[in-house]
């Protein structure tokens, strides 16, 4: 899909995923390591966020790499930075500088908070940025502090906005005919996740509230996470308690009069305070003994049997297990520089019928690429480079 473009990647282990992405499109990416960066091969991190890209090693600190990169630039459609706003322009490689060179370019700058503003030079960390982003305050139980998703991510959600920004970009490119710069901020990437809560008060009346793993409509609030016999469950679906209700009969754990209430309606007549036969609090009562009998796995197949959603929380290791993604052969071996043993990675982030995504080269050891790289321009723009 992309094959005809070349992409020059100059961000580090934060920002990796948005070139992976174009890369996985088909662009040829190339990375620029620093000399030396051999330990990156052994990095989880660099094996994940690097695969079908080749690497070049550049001290862009000196004369001789940052004419290699000038000289790369040049023949590239997209550069993608995650330097802190003005350090590239600092060296000589800034939008300005290489668009001299290349008039076509697209540079994209990924920084926490953009390149200006008041907050443009601030030093930012993953969870200064989910706080400032507007997700911290969403996350967490109501009568405690706010809290981060453990896993930093952040800096993933500018990067795989880094990857559609630049198809924009691509796009106003080929109007215009001009050179683009894309200016990325982290925060502002971050808030687009909390999109449902920006627009809540203007829907419902109010703000979201921290509620834990409960789930707020409207004014109600309404559990979704149940304890069972091996781990946890969420049991949240328009129809869940027509189906919950007609288990519970069969097993006896309610007498049949319960079947008697209209389940398809009860919802809608409960938070709207109109009669209904039993109360949410009666149900709960019934249902939490109900569920913790059950596995998570037996859980799940009947509410596909019954068209519920129900789903298991699932460990790592289920996931990995996880028959359905064994069955879109979602799974792939990733293979160290260098050899070593292969690796399990997540596989295409999207199938495409035409143009499948498919995993062109394993991620490469740093600087693997560099003479074949710089073989390839044109000898008068070829520097010479003392790694």
């Amino acid at each position: 899909m992309l094959s005809p473009y070349r992409v020059l990647d100059l961000t580090d282990r934060r920002a990796a995923l948005g070139p992976m992405m174009l890369a996985d499109l088909g662009a040829e990416v190339i990375r620029v390591d620093p000399p030396g960066a051999d330990h990156f091969g052994a990095d989880p991190e660099y094996l994940a966020y690097n695969r079908n890209k080749r690497s070049v090693a550049l001290d862009i600190e000196s004369d001789d790499g940052r004419a290699a990169v000038r000289a790369l630039a040049a023949t590239a459609d997209f550069l993608v930075e995650n330097d802190a706003p003005g350090a590239m322009a600092a060296r000589g490689l800034g939008f300005d500088d290489l668009r001299a060179l290349n008039p076509r370019l697209i540079y994209v700058a990924i920084s926490p908070f953009g390149q200006d503003g008041p907050y443009a030079g601030h030093i930012a960390t993953d969870l200064t940025l989910v706080a400032m982003g507007g997700m911290m305050a969403i996350n967490g139980d109501a009568d405690r502090p706010p809290v981060r998703i453990s896993v930093p991510q952040a800096w993933r959600h500018a990067a795989a906005e880094s990857a559609v920004a630049a198809m924009l970009a691509l796009q106003r490119r080929e109007q215009t005919g001009e050179a683009q710069f894309v200016d990325v901020s982290v925060q502002a990437a971050v808030f687009w996740t909390t999109l449902n809560a920006s627009i809540a008060a203007a829907i419902q009346g109010r703000d979201i509230q921290r509620q834990g793993t409960n789930v707020q409509i409207g004014t109600i609030t309404l559990r979704a996470l149940f304890e069972c016999a091996d781990g946890y469950a969420v049991l949240f679906s328009n129809n869940l308690w027509r189906a919950i209700v007609g288990w519970m009969v069969e097993e006896g754990d309610v007498d049949a009069s319960w079947q008697e209430e209209d389940w398809s309606t009860w919802n809608t007549r409960m938070m709207s305070g109109q009669p209904i036969s039993h109360t949410y609090d009666e149900l709960l009562e019934r249902v939490g003994p109900f569920v913790a009998r059950h596995t998570r796995h037996a859980l799940l197949e009947r509410g596909m049997a019954d068209g519920v959603f129900i789903a298991p929380v699932n460990t790592l290791e289920d996931v990995l297990a996880f028959p359905h993604l064994e069955a879109r052969q979602y799974w792939q071996a990733l293979t160290p520089p260098g050899g070593g043993a292969s690796l399990r990675a997540p596989g295409p982030w999207v199938r495409l019928e035409k143009t499948p995504i498919a995993p062109r080269r394993p991620p490469p050891a740093p600087g693997a690429d560099t003479d074949a790289v710089l073989a390839g321009l044109t000898p008068a723009a070829r520097p010479e480079v003392t790694a």
